[in-house]
């Protein structure tokens, strides 16, 4: 088990399982490393560890080769982005993995108390821990290295990565039903 701390979440979906295109639906989420940063070191050597189990003397050779696909599991955030060529928010000069899995996970607070989807206290951009399996593949579809989403610990509040829906709404725009008459209803 592989345990990330203080990272930032970026596309969590931790209460609903999503599919991505014509795939199994997932719980998943993807947590941004800093370059260079113990986590980095960490995940690293737990992905060679795993994969000198799994493939012997073979696997610094395989890892070479998944290096250059998209099965890459340590990806360069420089790489992630939008559809007008631009670094995703929050990814430039950083390193990112994404864990998922078809299984429950666990969602807690600081205090390790569960969270729920509708206190909305997890969200794109948050510090999170996260537990995180990383496992070997050697099957008909190929050897790779990937990453089981375990567990996600809210830990502290961050700058939110897009979709953080822009400007704020102004309620005082709208005129109170008290205040209409009936002739004033458009139905």
């Amino acid at each position: 088990m592989l345990m990330l701390k203080n990272v930032r979440i970026s596309y969590p979906e931790l209460f609903k399982k999503v599919a991505f295109k014509d795939g199994t639906p997932k719980y998943s989420g993807t947590f941004l490393l800093e370059a260079g940063s113990e986590q980095e070191k960490a995940v690293k050597a737990a992905i060679l560890k795993v994969a000198k189990e799994a493939f012997g003397d073979t696997a610094e050779n395989i890892l070479k080769k998944t290096q250059k696909t998209e099965r890459r599991l340590l990806k360069i955030g420089n790489d992630k982005t939008n559809d007008d060529g631009e670094v995703a928010n929050g990814y430039e000069d950083m390193l990112y993995i994404k864990g998922s899995n078809k299984g429950n996970i666990r969602v807690v607070n600081r205090d390790r108390s569960d969270i729920e989807e509708n206190e909305g206290v997890i969200y794109s951009g948050c510090y999170v821990n996260a537990q995180l399996d990383i496992w070997a593949q050697n099957n008909e579809w190929g050897k790779f290295i990937n990453c089981k989403l375990l567990a996600v610990q809210f830990w502290a509040d961050g700058e939110k990565l897009g979709g953080d829906g822009g400007e704020s709404a102004d309620i005082d725009a709208f005129e109170s039903a008290d205040i209409l008459e009936a002739d004033d209803i458009p139905w």
